[in-house]
């Protein structure tokens, strides 16, 4: 965060003094520029964080000194601007300034607009932290489904764990890696005490011939063979500054001359089994705090390896189960059930992380799902023709449930998130426009005969009414006539070319007759069915959870057919599917305010899904039944993430 403000303008010596003053006790600097009309800020010291602007409060003046800048408390940096009069002028009411002031300049006025621009650099740097971490888990996610993915389509267990390492060493930026896998008795025998070197990758030596496969005793002659003995992770920061203390032997000599190569940091993890018994090591080197560079020398390794992170650590132990997994193949229906689990949990909260507003949905659709299969098992066979639900099935919907959106990872943003037909900056420029042709009808030496607006009343009022569809949910029939008269009008550009008002795209927006979508972004957003399948149906599920895709995907299908994406009728949709669209279309109304809705009530919600199932696209009874056992109220009082199923 910069840590001075920057003062342009004619400020006067009792102004800048008391500036100075109440700066320095915020520990900031302020730099002051007089008679400025051509701001250049210097980059080499970085943007102020905030701006306190003493010139004339004319528009223009003000749009050609910061038009370039990043202004506002949305942007880079806070903005004030010196008035003469207690009302601002109203054509500096749309520009990005924060606040107003008059001169001489008062303590407690200055005191609050520093304050307001401290706060404001807290929470720009709070939000790309946040940002941060959100490309971290969504990257994390697609790591845990590529891992996921290997393991369906590599049958040699070389190939995959090249793949493991390669992902592992990506996710942490680790230079290099091992694998080590510890030895049998025989196929399907009894481990032994030693471990194999198996696999070996390095971003900045080519190691090629001389990564061949050896012998390693399970003892503390080398790091892999302590670990593996103790079955402990060990994070070293720095190998060179391990002292005689430690039980385990380094060996980081012999491994440098043999690859010509330097070791700083490392991280060495056990691979174990369901039964808790180590079956090999990763080994991972060099965490570099810039992965592009290359280390070709000592020098290098000091100046870019870093340490390994406790985040570091939780990721690698849950990559670990997996090279498990591949070791102990007869054992793999297993392991994919206690390790596919928690990669579904860490997919779905990368999933939340990517997209707050909707936060926690995933897990209460699954909460939803588990108590209404509880439910049934307890209503009685005869109530939904002999439905139940043994452990393997309700398995099954409950993964089903939990990753329902998951092909919502494809899906901008931008669309998932839309609460206006058109974006606040598209209108800003219709807005524009409209001010442009309204100066001209004002400014014309003559009466305009065929001018589009008979006014500048007319033409506010067209203004008005724009802002005022772009926000609303529902176009009428007035509405859309009104919005085609005026894209039907133009007005001429600074070249003098006639225009209209708006351009097919913004018509296209704005006369959306309900929600804010177009065809063609909606289809965008639905296409995350068909998304959703292609991402589980390359997960290899065992026979018990086979149609966990299906009723993934199916939970958008409506009885009539005019459901998506396969336009399925009420008897070839499965009961889950069916089920899971009324919990899924519940959740979403009763869910916390978002910027394109806000909470609805149970009462209101369930007048809707009443309201579906009589225009045959819910299921009646399994909506009457979602009532009336009382499912829809179990989130009623929930307070806090950790009132969330896990």
């Amino acid at each position: 965060m910069s840590t001075y403000i920057l003062l342009l303008g004619k400020v006067t010596d009792s102004d800048a003094k008391l500036c100075k003053a109440v700066a320095s006790k915020s520990s900031i600097d302020l730099q002051i520029r007089l008679n400025t009309s051509d701001v250049v800020i210097a980059q080499e010291a970085g943007l102020p964080c905030g701006c306190i602007s003493f010139l004339e409060p004319n528009r223009q003046k003000i749009i050609d000194v910061f038009g370039e800048m990043p202004l506002g408390f949305g942007q880079e940096i806070p903005f004030f601007q010196k008035i003469e009069t207690e009302d601002a002028p109203v054509d500096l009411l749309d520009l990005p300034i924060d606040g107003f002031f008059q001169t001489p300049l008062a303590a407690l006025s200055l005191s609050n607009i520093i304050s307001a621009m401290k706060r404001h650099g807290s929470l720009l740097n709070q939000n790309r932290e946040i940002m941060g971490e959100i490309m971290k888990y969504r990257k994390q996610k697609r790591q845990l489904i590529s891992i996921a993915t290997s393991i369906s389509v590599h049958s040699d267990l070389d190939n995959l764990l090249s793949s493991i390492l390669a992902e592992t060493r990506d996710i942490v930026g680790a230079d290099a890696g091992s694998i080590y896998i510890r030895e049998k008795n025989g196929p399907g025998g009894s481990f032994t005490d030693k471990i194999r070197f198996k696999i070996s990758q390095n971003d900045s030596v080519d190691i090629g011939h001389k990564s061949e496969e050896f012998v390693v005793p399970i003892d503390q002659t080398t790091v892999a063979g302590f670990v593996a003995g103790t079955g402990r992770l060990l994070n070293i920061e720095d190998v060179s500054q391990e002292t005689g203390n430690v039980p385990y032997k380094i060996g980081r000599k012999a491994y440098e001359k043999k690859f010509e190569y330097s070791v700083k940091s490392m991280l060495t993890v056990p691979l174990k089994n369901m039964a808790g018994e180590v079956a090999g090591i990763v080994q991972l080197m060099n965490k570099k705090s810039d992965t592009s560079v290359r280390l070709h020398s000592p020098a290098d390794t000091d100046q870019y390896v870093v340490p390994f992170t406790l985040s570091d650590e939780d990721f690698i132990l849950s990559i670990a189960s997996q090279a498990a997994v591949s070791i102990e193949r007869v054992q793999l229906h297993q392991e994919i059930k206690s390790i596919f689990e928690g990669y579904l949990r860490s997919s779905i909260a990368a999933i939340d992380e990517r997209d707050r507003v909707t936060y926690g949905h995933s897990r209460r659709v699954m909460g939803y799902a588990l108590a209404f299969a509880d439910a049934i098992n307890h209503a009685g066979k005869e109530l939904f023709d002999g439905e139940t639900f043994d452990e393997n099935r309700k398995s099954q919907f409950r993964f089903a449930a939990l990753l329902h959106d998951i092909g919502k990872i494809g899906v901008p943003e931008a669309l998932l998130t839309k609460e206006s037909r058109l974006s606040k900056e598209a209108m800003d420029t219709i807005c524009l426009r409209l001010e442009y042709a309204g100066a001209r009808m004002k400014w014309a030496a003559h009466p305009v005969a065929d001018a589009p607006w008979e006014s500048q009343e007319a033409l506010d009022l067209d203004g008005e009414f724009l802002k005022k569809v772009n926000g609303s949910g529902f176009l009428s029939d007035t509405d859309l006539a009104r919005l085609k008269a005026i894209a039907q009008k133009q007005y001429v550009d600074v070249h003098g070319v006639q225009k209209p008002i708006l351009t097919d795209r913004e018509f296209e927006c704005l006369s959306i007759r309900k929600g804010n979508l177009t065809d063609v972004e909606r289809e965008r957003i639905n296409s995350h069915a068909q998304a959703t399948r292609r991402i589980l149906s390359r997960i290899p599920w065992t026979k018990e959870l086979s149609a966990i895709p299906d009723i993934a995907c199916h939970h958008h299908e409506k009885l009539d057919g005019s459901g998506y994406p396969d336009g399925l009728t009420e008897k070839n949709i499965s009961f889950e599917s069916k089920a899971l669209a009324v919990i899924d279309i519940y959740e979403a109304l009763v869910a916390q305010d978002r910027p394109y809705k806000p909470k609805m009530a149970p009462e209101k919600a369930i007048e809707i899904l009443r309201a579906e199932a009589n225009a045959n696209h819910l299921d009646a009874k399994i909506v009457a039944f979602f009532v009336s056992s009382g499912i829809y109220k179990i989130f009623l009082d929930e307070q806090s993430d950790a009132a969330l199923p896990q």
